[in-house]
């Protein structure tokens, strides 16, 4: 048998891994914010070939830039996909990749990897070689015969197949290898962008091939074919001869490989781990391990590979499978103890009191926590071990009455002394408090700790950190309770199925807390997640737990207004037009505004993809005034969205159960580290017109209690004065001033009493304009003003607050240094686009974003402080208000009316004692029997 050179496709495979992670919902990056993909999907294949195939002889060829096909055909991969700059980031570091390893790396000026490969290949092969290519590119189908076999990508990496014979690529294309550059020469190549002849498709390539060897075959025997084929092939003749030479692989280039560089009995093992380490790819590091038999911590220099077996062009299985799954058999060496015996009950209890930290997860029937019943849960208090109590399954399987499992569990669940860790333990708090268990000491929730270290990461879930960081890909969900119509619920799931996918959860969640937490320190945010983000987490549980009193009445009286009005608007509108058609058909009504009422769009480049000119609110709102339709058009829009998303929807989400509604607080919802609500959303409700505030009205106090509202007044503005240590600013703020009539009085030139609205309104554009990343472009749109003004208020601002100034100065300077900014209280929001600047449109917005996330993000953690705080000082003063919600600045409590003065004082000493800067903070507090009409606080 003789010895096998695997050839690696570099750009290829890196496309096909970073693809097959990111599209699966993975942002992967380290603590620096330094995207990982491409290199981390991409060192997980050379690990999963070295384990499996045990290659003796491996390379890794690059395109080598600009190709000489380009010179031949201009367009040639002109409508190719840019590469994503995410991607294109990472290719420096994947090639470093290949060099840690000790792989030859084949590059060569003006040549595509393809021509690489095919060139050392043929010279393997006359070396007396096999040869086996790794790719995700057909064209290499061509270089397919007796010793060289090609390994294909498929649209997914697990779908990977091999052509090892000839025979092979005909049953896959339908052609011989040698006939590929024939094929597309006629039919062309859509992914390159190679012509071909026009007219000719696949189908009649396919069947000229199928009667004529090559391309010179078909055009000697022109005379024999149908007329209009014989046509278009004379018409394309000189494109049909380019396409094969924009197709053919080259396979004579100047370039060599010394085979014995290219062995991999000597890998240089601690170099490897240095680079994961650096890299933070702790499953790879368990990998390596495993391959090369030694310990990460004690690795010598060069470990030989394991001795490889006979190597042959056989199936490769490199794209396939790779993580041991977990949940339901093989375990990961998971010992599952199904809980359901007073015997098991006791061993569990046993070692609970000696625990040091207790994994915690609940199962239940729906994914919202207080409208599930309780089916079970489990439990973990060391590696390799977990527990599951079943409660709920309706299988007719042995369970322990609940009433027995909450008795037993009580002194451990409810225990601060004994931490808690888990994945959301919000939902897990609420899921037992709704069965009568109360949880505390909640000290680590892995969600939480991960998206502290990457808040823009897509990949929170439990499943998803556990294949990045342990190597282990669990059980998803839908695997016991299906999806779509065939769906079930856990109850109706055996216990047998579920005890391993529950007992999973929780022990994951221990074995990734050490590594979790040695990321925080890294990132410098252990003490933000110790001290802000899981002290919030039983303070959310509670507000979500009391929820809001809704006046259902009051909204379906609403509802029937509106509807009558919409009925009205859309008699108005048709008698405008002349005739009806669908008002919320983008396309009808773009054909009304624009070929019917000839109106002119306002930017005539700008089309939809059907081809019609945008009605987005943008465009309307531009138009508006040219016609009378539109007012009615945007009227009806902002109707019909009050109606359907609030007046329609809020009484639907009513709680059966406690006549209440429950939003969702998210803590890891935004990236700035605001907190988001959601089913239903209630920081949302519009506020600026009339009938928005009236949804308000329909929140409303129980009997005997009232509404308080309390309100940080211009927090971020005090938090600019605060972190730019400016003195005018800070003066002002001092002196109790109106700080937007004190900035117009300062870049107007005229004493405060003399500042006018509009003067008012300008500074206020500026004020928040310009923490907001704003230009002078944008603040002439904003407020109003040509170019020319807003480029003479931006100059006149900053010459009156020069401190301002130098900090948005140095603030851009130091993300573009260090690729991140920070909160005062040391929350990080990472902008890697700012370091290395591929696109100059994403680095402008995000220098944008990079100038308002310190400040949106402190005053986010301010009030995160406020809340954290007002619990117990309410307890504190005997008071029985309750927390309802938060909307940015502003908190929302249930109060009894007799308590209501005190209350409301104690909040707003809470709320302006949260955090101390330069300057005081500031609140506002208004009551009243509902949101929409408060009285301020006298």
């Amino acid at each position: 048998m003789p010895p096998v050179l695997y050839l690696i496709d570099g750009h290829a495979l890196a496309y096909r891994a970073f693809f097959a992670l990111t599209t699966s919902g993975m942002r992967l990056s380290t603590a620096s914010g330094e995207p990982t993909a491409g290199v981390y999907g991409f060192a997980s294949v050379l690990l999963r070939l070295l384990e499996q195939d045990k290659p003796e002889y491996l390379a890794v060829a690059f395109d080598g830039g600009y190709s000489f096909r380009d010179q031949i055909y201009s367009e040639y991969k002109a409508t190719r996909a840019k590469m994503p700059d995410d991607l294109r980031m990472q290719m420096e570091r994947i090639r470093e990749l290949v060099d840690v390893f000790g792989f030859p790396r084949l590059e060569l000026n003006g040549y595509e990897a393809d021509d690489i490969i095919a060139s050392i290949a043929h010279q393997a092969v006359k070396q007396g070689f096999g040869v086996k290519i790794i790719t995700g590119d057909r064209d290499l189908l061509q270089l397919v015969d007796e010793r060289i076999a090609v390994n294909l990508a498929g649209s997914k990496l697990s779908e990977a197949r091999d052509f090892v014979r000839q025979e092979d690529v005909q049953a896959y294309l339908g052609i011989r290898p040698d006939q590929v550059v024939d094929f597309k020469a006629l039919a062309g190549d859509p992914s390159d962008n190679i012509p071909g002849v026009r007219g000719i498709g696949e189908k009649t390539a396919l069947a000229l091939l199928k009667d004529y060897a090559h391309l010179e075959d078909i055009y000697a025997h022109l005379d024999d074919l149908p007329a209009k084929v014989r046509q278009k092939l004379e018409e394309g003749r000189e494109m049909a001869f380019m396409s094969r030479e924009l197709a053919t692989i080259k396979r004579d280039l100047h370039i060599t490989l010394e085979l014995a560089q290219a062995r991999t009995d000597a890998i240089p093992v601690e170099k490897v781990l240095d680079f994961f380490r650096r890299m933070e790819f702790r499953s790879l590091i368990t990998r390596m391990e495993k391959i090369f038999g030694i310990s990460a911590a004690s690795a010598p220099q060069q470990v030989p590979l394991i001795p490889p077996e006979p190597t042959s062009i056989g199936q490769l299985s490199l794209f396939g499978e790779e993580i041991v799954r977990v949940g339901l058999p093989p375990q990961h060496d998971l010992n599952t103890v199904i809980v359901n015996t007073p015997e098991t009950l006791a061993e569990l209890c046993a070692k609970l009191a000696q625990a040091e930290w207790i994994a915690l997860d609940t199962e239940t029937t729906s994914t919202d926590p207080l409208n599930g019943a309780l089916v079970g849960i489990s439990l973990a208090v060391e590696p390799g071990t977990g527990y599951y109590l079943p409660v709920g399954h309706l299988t007719g399987e042995p369970q322990l009455p609940l009433e027995s499992i909450r008795d037993a569990l009580a002194p451990f669940l409810g225990d601060p002394r004994k931490p808690k860790v888990g994945q959301n333990l919000k939902y897990d708090l609420l899921a037992l408090r709704l069965a009568g268990m109360e949880a505390q000491g909640l000290a680590f929730d892995t969600l939480l700790a991960e998206w502290l270290v990457d808040p823009a990461s897509r990949a929170l879930g439990l499943k998803e950190m556990a294949e990045r960081y342990l190597g282990v890909q669990m059980t998803r969900i839908e695997e016991l309770i299906g999806t779509g119509k065939n769906q079930r619920t856990m109850a109706q799931v055996s216990v047998a199925q579920v005890a391993p996918y529950a007992a999973a959860d929780a022990e994951i969640t221990l074995r990734l807390k050490p590594i979790l937490e040695e990321r925080m320190l890294k990132a410098g945010v252990t003490r933000l997640f110790q001290d802000v983000e899981m002290p919030l987490v039983p303070v959310l549980a509670d507000m979500e737990w009391n929820g809001i009193l809704l006046d259902v009445p009051f909204l379906q009286r609403m509802g029937v207004e509106l509807s009558q009005r919409l009925a009205e608007i859309e008699k108005e509108i048709y008698a405008l037009v002349g005739h009806p058609f669908n008002i919320n058909s983008t396309q009808q009504l773009s054909r009304v505004l624009f070929e019917e009422l000839r109106l002119e769009p306002p930017d005539r480049r700008k089309k939809t993809s059907a081809g019609l000119y945008s009605t987005s609110a943008e465009v309307l709102e531009e138009l508006r005034g040219r016609h009378p339709v539109l007012d009615l058009i945007l009227e009806n829009r902002e109707l019909s969205k009050l109606k359907s998303t609030y007046v329609d929807a809020l009484p639907q989400q009513v709680n059966p159960r406690t006549g209440r509604v429950h939003t969702r607080f998210n803590q890891t919802g935004s990236v700035t580290g605001r907190l988001a609500s959601s089913d239903p959303n209630l920081q949302n409700i519009p506020t600026r017109t009339d009938l928005g505030r009236q949804v308000r009205n329909a929140f409303i106090a129980d009997e005997g209690w009232v509404l308080l509202s309390v309100d940080y007044s211009q927090i971020e503005l005090r938090i600019v004065a605060h972190v730019a240590n400016d003195e005018a600013m800070l003066a002002a703020f001092r002196a109790g001033q109106d700080i937007h009539a004190a900035t117009a009085a300062a870049i107007y030139g005229v004493p405060l009493e003399a500042v006018t609205r509009e003067m008012r309104r300008h500074a206020k554009a500026i004020n928040f304009g310009l923490i907001y990343g704003m230009s002078a472009f944008g603040l002439s749109r904003s407020a109003d003003l040509t170019l020319a003004e807003a480029e003479n208020f931006v100059k006149a601002y900053f010459e009156q607050f020069p401190g301002v100034k130098r900090f948005l100065d140095d603030l851009r300077r130091r993300a573009a240094r260090e690729g991140y900014v920070e909160t005062l209280l040391g929350r990080r929001r990472y902008f890697p686009n700012l370091k290395n600047p591929a696109n100059p449109a994403l680095k402008a917005r995000e220098e944008r974003e990079a100038i308002n996330a310190p400040i949106q993000g402190t005053a986010a953690d301010i009030i995160k402080l406020a809340m954290i705080r007002l619990p117990e000082a309410l307890r504190a003063a005997g008071s029985r208000a309750r927390l309802l919600l938060q909307v940015h600045d502003e908190l929302v409590l249930e109060v009894p009316r007799e308590e209501m003065p005190g209350t409301a004082k104690l909040v707003q000493h809470v709320m302006e004692t949260a955090y101390p800067l330069q300057i005081p903070l500031t609140t506002e507090a208004r009551w009243g029997k509902n949101w929409g009409e408060m009285t301020p606080l006298e």
